[in-house]
């Protein structure tokens, strides 16, 4: 149990931590260099109960330390693919720096939401919108992160038959809140798609596949 601990604290201090304080810069420098939106940014409804949906990443994170404590050979997986995830991570945090984009779709949510007033302005207007400064835009990390976690799950045989198709369907429901909440564009969730499956099998893979040899095996033996 205190594996999984370990882990969340670990996530919080070497991704979200980072990301928050990456985000407060671009936010303050207030700078872009590019314009991604296309049509369909315009097309796709805001839509303020997706906020909920939109949450549920925060749900991938434990998700991945929680099954990955139950065997030795597993927690060796789970070490080597948050090694992965770490640093898939702080490269898209370079981009974010390199690259700031406003996301200025968020002038498509309701005036009255944007300014707090509400049920739903309370966590747009006055929580996310004033913490989460409209940047760190693409790669979306919320689409990369959880298409990992989600293959990973799938890897350990943890989703199968109707659970895999449950976690499919959530996740294409969480790629979807993420541009009806008004937080990323189209090319942001594309562009995040095509991060999370590069990294999968160009690093999550082949990073699983060395935490077998002698060196990890040492660390954390078999029982």
């Amino acid at each position: 149990m205190r594996i999984f601990w370990y882990t969340i604290v670990a996530l919080i201090a070497a991704m979200a931590l980072p990301y928050s304080i990456i985000n407060q810069i671009m936010g303050y420098f207030d700078r872009s260099v590019m314009d991604p939106i296309l049509p369909i940014d315009s097309w796709v409804p805001f839509v303020a109960w997706t906020f909920i949906i939109y949450l549920t990443l925060y749900l991938y994170y434990p998700a991945a330390a929680w099954f990955g404590r139950n065997s030795d050979e597993r927690i060796r997986e789970m070490f080597a693919f948050y090694q992965a995830l770490f640093v898939m991570t702080w490269a898209v945090n370079l981009i974010f720096i390199l690259f700031p984009t406003e996301v200025y779709i968020r002038d498509q949510i309701p005036e009255s939401v944007r300014s707090g007033e509400g049920f739903w302005g309370f966590w747009y207007g006055d929580l996310m919108h004033n913490t989460d400064m409209p940047y760190n835009a693409w790669p979306s990390l919320h689409v990369v992160q959880s298409l990992m976690i989600v293959m990973l799950l799938r890897h350990w045989k943890i989703v199968y038959g109707w659970k895999e198709v449950f976690a499919w369907v959530a996740w294409v429901a969480l790629c979807i809140s993420v541009m009806t909440t008004k937080q990323h564009f189209f090319f942001d969730l594309f562009t995040g798609i095509i991060t999370g499956i590069c990294c999968w099998y160009w690093m999550c893979i082949p990073a699983m596949k060395a935490a077998n040899n002698d060196e990890w095996k040492e660390a954390f033996p078999s029982d």
